[in-house]
Formats: structure tokens, C-alpha cells, sequence
């Protein structure tokens, strides 16, 4: 996949428009929808999405912790899924205020070249999100393009949305939100140095950030797999406790993430991946650091059963 900053592919595209947070079944239809249109006709699929999320521009009070898929991740997954081209273009006030019509001769039609273009069936654009699906295949019609509208997606009867995901996250319930994502919630996160306090009990663990405007789970303890560098598909179980370290009296949040039954290099400063599978239970502080150490210990058994 090729990330676009400057003119277009240069050749007649479909593309779809949205935010894509999460990168979830719904958006994966739209890509599959653009693919096969795309290879009626041999023109590739170029998604067009925003940086930052809309809602953190435009609303009064933005909410701190939104995203499901920060840049990097929904880079990632965009990729994973098929799309040939991505064009992010920063959002701010200057371009929420453009006109519908505007938006798409100039953007999608004049920049990127498109014979066809495929969006949600809640898609809104342009200034006031006064543009909705029914404006665009008015402008597809007088332009000559063609538009498609996916109708909603459902998953064990439910319809699948980005908000409906973030619910689920916040609540803990891990497996229902990979439901809706068909692929895993993630953190994606270059590894920093920590306290060392790990491997001085026996349990070394990479140290992860998540990105400060992403939605996280509450804290406590998950199973899942770690991938180490962004090219590498090789999924390593792993068990990450999320939160503040209160047995140690620590403040700040961070995952720390210990790859089962493998031996590491040092990782600081690569890239890693942390796929959350399962929430195996809260944070909690113990009263002694042995009384912890059995715990993990626990886990970890409880993590390699699970995965």
C-alpha cells in the first residue's frame, strides 16, 4: 500500500471515504465492495480518510481517549485488508468548511481520479456534514461517476459501528469488540525503557504507551499476542497487564506486555504490537511483591491455556 502526500496515482481509482476508525467489518465491506468494482475494470482502490478524527476538531469538548485505531494502526490494517493506495488529508477547520460539492470535484474527483466511489450508508461530508450518501449519487450522476452505498453491516444481530466498539472496550468486553473489528483491538507502540523491575523477578515484559488520544480497556489483565516490528506476522502469546503498578506505587498508566515461554532481545526502540484476545481480570494491588509474582505467574498459565 502506498501512502499518498502528493499527487494522485495518476490513474482512474475507486475510492472510499470515511474516517475508518477501527478499520471494522462495516469499512471492511466497503473495501471489499471498491475491490470488486475495482477489478472489473483494473483501477485501484485508494481510501481517503482524515487526520485527526473529525470529532476532535469540531467538538465543543472533545473526549480525551477516542480512538480505536490511531494513524499507525488504521494505516495497518488498511493495508491488511487490500487497499492499494491512502490519501490522509489533515482535518481542521479550513477543510471542515468547504462546500459538499466542493469537497468532491476537488478532492475526489479532480485529485484522485475516481470512476467510482464507495461509502457507508450513514456517510455525511463537507461543511455542516450538509453532504449525505443521496448528494453524492446526485454528483456521481451529473459527474459520471460511479457511487456505491453499502447498507449497515450486522454481527450476531447487531449492527457494527465504531461507537458500538468503543462501548465494548470500555466495558471490558474484548471478545465482542473483536466481533464487531474482525480483527483484534490493538496498541501499537515503540518500547521504552522501564524500571527493569520485571526481569529482576523472573518475568520480563515490554513496556508500551498507548497513543494518548486512543481508547483503552479498563485496567487489569489480558491475554493476547505481541507481533515485534511492523512488517512481521509472526504472533507470539503473550500477557500484558494494563494500568498504574499499585502493588510498586506507580501512577502513570502502562501496558506492560510478557511474551510467554520465549527468550527476547533487547527491543528498545522497535516497534511492537499488542493484540488483545481476553480480559482475565482487574488490576489489583497486592501486599507483598510475592504475593504478585504467584499471580502472574497464574495468569500466564491462565493466558497459555486461553490462546
Amino acid at each position: 500500500m502506498e501512502l499518498l502526500t502528493g499527487p494522485g496515482p495518476g490513474v482512474s481509482t475507486v475510492v472510499i471515504i470515511g474516517n475508518f476508525d477501527g478499520v471494522h467489518l462495516g469499512h471492511q465491506a466497503l473495501i471489499h465492495q471498491a475491490k470488486e468494482i475495482g477489478a472489473m475494470h483494473g483501477w485501484p482502490v485508494v481510501a481517503l480518510t482524515f487526520d485527526p478524527h473529525p470529532s476532535l476538531v469540531l467538538r465543543p469538548n472533545p473526549p480525551k481517549h477516542y480512538l480505536i485505531t490511531p494513524r499507525d494502526l488504521k494505516l495497518h490494517w488498511l493495508d491488511h485488508y487490500g487497499v492499494d493506495f491512502v490519501r490522509v488529508l489533515s482535518f481542521d477547520h479550513n477543510l471542515a468548511m468547504v462546500p459538499p460539492m466542493a469537497f468532491l470535484a476537488l478532492e475526489v474527483q479532480q485529485k484522485l481520479q475516481a470512476q467510482a466511489v464507495v461509502v457507508g450508508y450513514n456517510f455525511t461530508f463537507g461543511a455542516g456534514g450538509l453532504g449525505t450518501a443521496e448528494t453524492l449519487k446526485q454528483w456521481g450522476a451529473a459527474s459520471h461517476v460511479k457511487v456505491r452505498i453499502v447498507e449497515p453491516v450486522n454481527a450476531d444481530s447487531v449492527v457494527v459501528s465504531s461507537s458500538a466498539i468503543r462501548e465494548h472496550i470500555s466495558q471490558r468486553h474484548i471478545d465482542k469488540a473483536n466481533e464487531l473489528l474482525g480483527h483484534p483491538f490493538s496498541v501499537q507502540s515503540v518500547v521504552y525503557h522501564g524500571e527493569g523491575r520485571g526481569s529482576t523477578i523472573g518475568i520480563p515484559t515490554l513496556n508500551l504507551l498507548p497513543v494518548e488520544q486512543q481508547i483503552m480497556p479498563p485496567f487489569g489483565v489480558y491475554a493476547g499476542y505481541v507481533t515485534i516490528g511492523e512488517a512481521n506476522n509472526a504472533l507470539l502469546p503473550a500477557v500484558a497487564n494494563w494500568g498504574i503498578r499499585p502493588t510498586f506505587g506507580g501512577h502513570k498508566p502502562v501496558l506492560e506486555v510478557h511474551v510467554i515461554d520465549q527468550t527476547l532481545p533487547d527491543l528498545h526502540d522497535n516497534v511492537v504490537r499488542f493484540d488483545f484476545q481476553q480480559a482475565l481480570r482487574s488490576e489489583q494491588k497486592f501486599e507483598s511483591v510475592d504475593e504478585l509474582i504467584r499471580q502472574i505467574h497464574y495468569d500466564v498459565d491462565r493466558a497459555r491455556q486461553l490462546l
